[in-house]
């Protein structure tokens, strides 16, 4: 009998031992996680053939460096040293056969053209995740139909996990491109400036990458979350909030919220409520939203007052002072959104339709571009928006037929002029917004000749795209 109970008892204790580490288990699956900083390892850019100015090259090379140390979220370790895409195979057979003690590594190590000593070597298998940038391509020429120098270039990134064993953790892959009228370096130098922002862009995107974090306080529409300058976090970051549950024994996380952040400290950020299926609370799970920082916004304006009048098609002019009609205005604006949260800038191109003419297939096309900038006033999805902004506009000449379009070297300012605007928009989506908008623009033209004044009340709205 005394056996029996001793067995009994022992039963007994082993289950519940059992369920108290299945509960454990359980609470930290459904603990927040918080992110910390990660070693990073960064071999030089790698050419792979491709003819480009060594200049240009270090340029890159610098700007891939200043990225990873921008982005805040990582230690970074610089190498001198490049690899080509067909290194890269080899490089992650020699990480895993070191990471099973099946090879030792000679004092110098040569993959393709790259000679590591074996001290680099073990400082590169130490680190926690390499960074491998290779151009994948690159092009430069005159194009005779835009009367352009037009350049591209291709950056791929490829992360290996050491600690895994060097397996393939991510991959960014940035196209861009740049043009100039004067002269190739030209075109080459812009393709190179956008290379930076695709990047940051495409390494948050890489789910080990991006920030985990959690709530610390809330009050009223408000929350202070954990992290700041420390990780990279900036203005106008925006974070989902997520729910954890578990199944049966399986994960079952889901996105119930969103966070945009309006301030930034050094280890603590303050956010503001956008929307929420339910209450915000203490400890809850918050997970970046990577996006480019940029909101666009197609749009269609009226402007009603004074029409624009132009030459018209049988070669008579029509100048003076314009006459009283409406102006219809099809145009794009582009927000800067990350690094900003209430005050942002924007810059917009618009094209008064009424103001297009023809001779044949040729077609002459006012283009207005302005520069300006708008405050935010938002209230869960809800926002007001005033705006202004000031600029010029010219007239751009294209064949339809052959495509050929005019030099704009010597491009006259044929107007100027500028909009004020009070936009009230809504947040459908996580990733959309409509709104609606009215206000005033006015444009006073330089070559009364051709072109008249024309503006009034604007009336208009669409969509904006949360980039």
């Amino acid at each position: 009998m005394l056996i029996k109970n001793r067995v009994a008892f022992a039963i007994i204790a082993l289950a519940f031992a059992l369920s108290e580490l299945s509960g454990q288990s359980a609470d930290a699956a459904l603990s927040p996680t918080v992110s910390q900083k990660q070693d990073m390892a960064i071999f030089g850019l790698g050419t792979y053939g491709y003819p480009i100015p060594l200049e240009v090259l270090g340029r890159v090379d610098l700007d891939i460096q200043k990225v990873f140390v921008d982005l805040g979220r990582f230690n970074v370790i610089g190498y001198q040293q490049k690899l080509s895409s067909a290194d890269l195979p080899a490089f992650e057979d020699a990480i895993k056969q070191s990471k099973q003690g099946s090879v030792v590594i000679p004092d110098k190590y040569q993959f393709g053209e790259t000679l590591l000593t074996q001290a680099e070597w073990n400082r590169l298998v130490g680190a926690f995740i390499v960074a491998v940038p290779v151009v994948g391509g690159f092009d430069s020429q005159y194009n005779q139909k835009t009367l352009r120098w037009e350049a591209s270039i291709t950056v791929d990134v490829t992360f290996l996990d050491v600690a895994s064993g060097g397996s393939v953790l991510g991959q960014a892959h940035v196209v861009s491109s740049g043009s100039s009228k004067s002269n190739q370096f030209q075109s080459i130098s812009g393709a190179v400036g956008g290379i930076a922002a695709q990047l940051t862009f495409e390494i948050r995107k890489i789910d080990a990458f991006q920030i985990r974090s959690k709530v610390l306080e809330v009050s009223g529409g408000t929350i202070k979350l954990q992290l700041g300058r420390n990780m990279g976090i900036q203005k106008g970051d925006e974070y989902a909030v997520v729910e954890k549950s578990m199944v049966e024994g399986f994960r079952d996380d889901r996105e119930t919220g969103l966070i945009v952040i309006k301030d930034v400290g050094s280890e603590v950020s303050t956010g503001r409520i956008v929307y929420n299926q339910g209450r915000v609370t203490k400890d809850m799970q918050l997970s970046e939203i990577p996006r480019l920082g940029v909101e666009a916004t197609p749009f269609f304006h009226v402007l009603t007052g004074t029409q624009l009048t132009v030459m018209n098609p049988d070669g008579s002019i029509m100048g003076g002072g314009g006459t009283a009609g409406s102006n219809y205005m099809l145009g794009f604006r582009a927000v800067l959104s990350r690094g900003v949260y209430d005050s942002r800038p924007f810059a917009e191109v618009e094209i008064p339709l009424n103001g297009i003419r023809n001779i044949l297939t040729a077609f002459a096309i006012p283009i207005d571009v302005l520069v300006g900038g708008e405050y935010n006033m938002s209230i869960g999805r809800l926002s007001l928006t005033p705006y202004a902004a000031v600029g010029g506009s010219y007239v751009y000449l294209t064949e339809i037929l052959s495509g050929y379009s005019t030099d704009t070297s010597n491009t006259w300012l044929f107007h100027f002029g500028g909009q004020v605007n009070l936009a009230a928009s809504f947040l459908v989506t996580r990733d959309l917004k409509v709104y609606a908008e009215g206000g005033g623009e006015y444009w006073l033209t330089t070559v009364p000749v051709l072109y008249s004044n024309y503006g009034g009340i604007s009336i208009g709205g669409g969509f904006t795209w949360k980039l």
